[in-house]
């Protein structure tokens, strides 16, 4: 078997290496790598790819691997002996991927290796940068989870779909097994957590269109499952991280976090308006409404659009005015649906949960696209 010529991104770029890298991470899988080699040599015959093992075992997987590289240049081995996970193993594959096309896959048989052809055609077809195989699509399927881990699943898949825009372009953020073009991941500093690295290409990476293909998730050829509680945990910890440092993910959460620091300023400010100064209730509330919005615009300005700040003493008085004026207009929005709410025959408490919701993310969206509109450059 002769060593792979240059090959050609299906986008058009020349690189040098095989069309297609599969990265498959182990750890202590020794019964499940001979049969997974076969079925993806079988999956892939006629195309130009290359396996990357990733190897963390202590069970003699490693010897396993070696043997099945010897003589065999599409395959290679990278042992390590002291692994950090399996994100962590597949960032060491893609530091050592030639393909223009890498694609991840776990060893356990439980991502079908057939599907691998199945989603590079569709890659193929469709120019997306990103194809993620998808247990959440119709004619999709999870036998392969136990009831705590589809549980402890599902969870983390809608947590970080709340979290993470980035995440709701696919319907399984948390898909260990999808295809990625090369170039979206070149010279990414990637920084994933336990289990889950798609979620680190798809908010870091140069990510522009995802394809989702459904597919059945099945049960282990061998070894034993290495996901838990406690790796639940770290993911839940890395995705509010990777919202934290996301500036258009974690500015809703720090809008709210503003609009909850503004309720004590305006309960405070009227409580020392009719309590040791004996202003009329109304004009106390009509001042601690103004106080309120102007400390509530001074702490978004500098924390929840701190990404879009301008130190112009003009642009602060222009944005200033905007904020007062798009705030009260949410504020009408909010009085206006409690009152059409209530008169539909709503009860009272209900209609003004409603409306706080709706006039609440008016205001947010307003400001977000107005009073701190973000400049274009050309």
């Amino acid at each position: 078997m002769t060593t792979p010529a240059v090959a050609r991104d299906p986008a058009g770029a020349d690189v040098d290496g095989p069309a297609l890298t599969v990265i498959i991470p182990t750890r202590n899988e020794r019964e499940t790598v001979g049969p997974l080699v076969e079925a993806l040599s079988r999956a892939l015959a006629g195309r130009d790819y290359e396996l990357v093992f990733v190897d963390d075992s202590t069970d003699g997987t490693d010897a396993a691997l070696e043997a099945l590289a010897h003589g065999e240049v599409r395959i290679r081995v990278h042992h390590r002996a002291r692994g950090d996970g399996l994100a962590g193993a597949v960032v060491a594959g893609f530091g050592l991927a030639r393909g223009a096309v890498v694609g991840v896959i776990d060893a356990d048989l439980q991502h079908p290796p057939e599907m691998l052809a199945v989603l590079l055609e569709r890659l193929e077809a469709t120019g997306a940068d990103v194809v993620v195989a998808s247990r959440y699509l119709p004619g999709a399927g999870r036998p392969g989870l136990r009831p705590l881990r589809a549980a402890i699943s599902q969870l983390l898949r809608l947590f970080s779909k709340v979290m993470l825009r980035a995440a709701r372009r696919t319907t399984d953020p948390l898909s260990g097994f999808f295809l990625v073009r090369r170039r979206v991941i070149d010279g990414i500093a990637l920084r994933p957590v336990g289990f889950k690295i798609l979620l680190e290409v798809l908010v870091r990476g140069r990510v522009d269109r995802v394809v989702d293909v459904p597919y059945v998730f099945g049960e282990r050829g061998g070894g034993r499952t290495k996901a838990g509680v406690r790796q639940g945990v770290a993911l839940f910890q890395h995705v509010v991280r990777l919202a934290a440092s996301n500036p258009a993910d974690a500015r809703l959460w720090k809008f709210l976090l503003v609009g909850a620091s503004g309720a004590v300023v305006n309960m405070a400010v009227f409580g020392i308006l009719i309590g040791p100064l004996g202003v009329y209730y109304v004009l106390a509330g009509a001042v601690a409404g103004a106080v309120s919005t102007f400390t509530n615009f001074v702490l978004n300005n500098a924390f929840t659009w701190a990404d879009r700040r301008e130190a112009a003493w003009s642009v602060f008085v222009r944005r200033l005015g905007k904020y007062y004026v798009a705030t009260w207009v949410g504020y009408a929005a909010y009085l206006g649906l409690l009152w059409a709410i209530t008169q539909v025959g709503i009860a009272p408490m209900v209609s003004n949960l409603i409306a706080i919701g709706v006039g609440g993310m008016l205001n947010y969206v307003m400001h977000n696209v107005w009073t701190w509109r973000e400049r274009r450059v050309h």
